[in-house]
């Protein structure tokens, strides 16, 4: 008992054990409550609305759920069809205001919940497929608990700074030697650490788990444990037969064990190498090279040794297959874990660690030690078995940032910009044959030169939109990658060019690929969010924060980005998207009553424009030009200074354009095109 207080000493105070520790809790609350995202953030933004469906549908599958569903479809979309016909009938003149405003408020309250339908009614798509093992609960606190495949990389560090000196410190300050003229002192010391160790090592995992469902069950609640797992469409193909709260029981137990053959492994490493930075490096590479290195996610798995069983999730999952879009095959992106490849991995990691805790402890008997110490230049085979169980790596990345001063930017000119010396617009011959290319065009000369210059074009792809400021031209572009006859989307970047010189700029870039997060693992690819950048079809940008504009479950949402951070948040979310401009910090928009609608992007607040209706106008730098639906369509701008109103036209508009000073239209009694000064 003396030893193992004194050991227990050793490794908390003179090798700053508790200061590890301490810190490895701080960091891990801190990552969690600064980085911890909803998996599903549509339902943190319509909480109550979502809760509201939800809890008249909450558990298994049935009848009356299926009939429950269908009915509020057809309510809504009626709805939607009535209202949008009143009001047109209302600002063409043929309904009176208090008419409109009973039926409108009626239509409204019907409407109020649409979202929160349409996230229950995805749920709903998801639970009937296979409605025996898949309930209807909800799902953000289990998501966030179970369904990712993130190694706690601060975890490893941990063990790593707490394991590695136990026997290092003795060999670097020569005290082994010492050891050795100790009766039974080595072998007694040596299971006194190995011992320790383990239990240091399964209480602070056990403490890891607890704090994570502490938080999870915190933030957003931890309900129907024992709905069955593959409630989570994370583990929709799974086969096992397990509920939400047993799963998280079993992935903490193979958590534990794969710690502790973690820890055994360093121990062994110590006693092989004698060195710190040899085993350091060495046991870090067994586990982050096959993490971060391995194509298919499921490979590692497969491998003995402790990185699978540290992460665990995987032996839940069922096979995953994923549509190519070159081939139009179904590719595996998951392989399933059997039980009996699982019990393969678990005898042949246990037979691992047993051996190496064996070499372990004859290394540090001193009768082994005298009888071999002519025999270390057999260190080579414990280099051999760590050297086995690793595989090349894969890098991060990196981005940068830049800043601006605000423009107006108008939706409806995404695909062009012009300066004082070139216009820059989407190659129309190019969209025709299903490629982006910018061109632009020198004012005085009338020459035209491509603004992109890309090598590897078979590997890149431009998005069909370009945003402009002064001299500085901006656009997308996703990077793709082959593999066989695989390709994806690995990368999405937001490209600056000075026009002056034609140097580009890195504004923002984002990772696609939804295996790995950053190097240290706090993060992992979000496949929520990545398939949202898919989906963007514009965007702008201020001195601080880039816009997106994509689609999320049909529904077109503006989201913000952090520049600098990366952070990113939905702004608006607007179910048909017409008009949408942009000043540099006010974004403007038309909402579902055909309302211009201001949001203010310092603030987060927003004023609506009740007066001005319209589903089509464009911003300039002192006016917005609408054509105004409560007068026969006719052509309307609005001071933004002091919101005074003119009127352009004296016949019905169809549509219009704006080509600084000019606007040019088409009228709808003629169907001719008109152009006026707007100077």
């Amino acid at each position: 008992m003396s030893i193992w207080k004194y050991e227990m000493k050793k490794m908390l105070f003179q090798h700053k054990g508790f200061l590890f520790i301490g810190l490895y809790f701080i960091l891990s609350i801190a990552s969690m409550v600064i980085l911890d995202k909803p998996a599903n953030p549509d339902v943190e933004m319509n909480r109550s609305q979502y809760q509201f469906y939800l809890n008249q549908v909450q558990g298994p599958y049935s009848v009356e759920t299926e009939h429950f569903f269908a009915n509020e479809a057809a309510k809504i979309s009626d709805a939607k069809v009535a209202l949008q016909r009143i009001s047109d009938n209302f600002y063409d003149g043929e309904l009176e205001e208090q008419e409109f405003l009973t039926h409108s408020d009626s239509l409204a309250s019907i409407l109020k919940n649409e979202k929160g339908f349409q996230l229950a009614y995805n749920q709903y798509v998801y639970v009937r497929e296979i409605p025996d093992n898949r309930y209807f609960l909800y799902t953000n606190g289990w998501d966030g608990l179970l369904s990712n495949d993130s190694l706690d990389i601060l975890f490893v560090l941990l063990v790593l700074l707490l394991v590695t000196p136990m026997f290092c410190y003795e060999f670097e300050s020569k005290m082994d030697a010492l050891l050795l003229t100790v009766k039974k002192g080595s072998r007694t010391h040596t299971l006194c650490k190995i011992s320790q160790v383990l239990v240091m090592v399964s209480l602070l995992c056990l403490l890891s788990a607890g704090l994570r469902y502490g938080f999870y069950d915190f933030k957003y609640g931890l309900d129907n444990g024992h709905y069955p797992l593959e409630s989570l469409s994370y583990f929709g193909t799974s086969i096992k037969d397990v509920t939400l709260l047993q799963s998280f029981l079993w992935i903490t137990a193979g958590k534990l064990f794969g710690s502790l053959c973690f820890a055994i492994l360093i121990l062994f490493a110590s006693v092989c190498f004698k060195k710190y930075a040899i085993t350091l490096f060495s046991c870090t590479a067994v586990v982050l090279l096959p993490y971060y290195g391995l194509q298919l996610e499921s490979t590692k798995y497969f491998l003995p040794g402790p990185l699978g069983f540290m992460v665990s999730t995987g032996y839940f999952r069922g096979n995953e297959f994923k549509r190519n879009s070159w081939d139009d095959q179904m590719d595996m992106i998951f392989r399933e874990v059997s039980f009996t490849a699982w019990s393969i991995v678990f005898a042949i990691t246990v037979s691992l660690s047993v051996v190496m805790l064996f070499v372990t402890l004859r290394k540090r008997s001193n009768v082994w030690i005298v009888k071999q110490r002519k025999y270390r230049g057999k260190r080579l085979l414990p280099t051999l078995l760590i050297l086995w169980m690793v595989v090349s790596m894969l890098v991060g990345c990196s981005s940068s940032n830049g800043a601006m001063a605000g423009v107006t930017y108008n939706y409806a000119s995404k695909q062009s910009f012009q300066n004082n010396k070139h216009r820059f617009y989407m190659d129309p011959k190019e969209i025709e044959l299903g490629n982006n290319q910018i061109v632009f065009e020198d004012q005085t000369s009338g020459e035209q030169r491509k603004l992109v210059r890309d090598p590897l074009t078979s590997l890149t792809r431009i998005a069909g939109a370009i945003f402009g400021d002064g001299t500085d031209v901006y656009y997308m572009k996703f990077d793709y990658e082959k593999s066989g006859l695989r390709e994806g989307a690995t990368r999405f970047s937001v490209i600056g060019v000075d026009t002056t010189r034609f140097n580009e700029k890195i504004i923002f870039e984002k990772k696609l690929s939804a295996d790995k997060g950053t190097v240290l693992g706090l993060v992992k690819g979000n496949a929520y969010v990545a398939s949202f950048y898919l989906t963007v079809s514009a965007f702008f940008l201020d001195e601080s924060s880039l816009y997106l504009i994509g689609q999320t479950d049909g529904q077109t949402e503006i989201r913000q980005i952090n520049r600098l951070t990366g952070d990113m948040r939905v702004l608006l979310q607007i179910p048909v998207l017409r008009s949408l401009a942009f000043d540099g910090r006010t974004i403007y928009y038309v909402d579902e009553k055909s309302q211009i609608v201001k949001y203010d992007t310092k603030t987060d607040t927003m004023t609506t424009i009740t007066d001005l209706i319209t589903r089509e106008f464009i911003l300039t730098e002192s006016e917005l030009i609408y054509v105004n639906r409560k007068e026969q369509q006719k052509l309307y701008a609005m001071n933004l200074h002091d919101s005074t109103i003119r009127k352009l036209t004296d016949v019905p508009v169809l549509s219009f354009r704006y080509d600084k000073p000019y606007i040019t239209y088409i009228g709808k009694l003629d169907m001719k095109e008109y152009q006026l000064s707007n100077m």
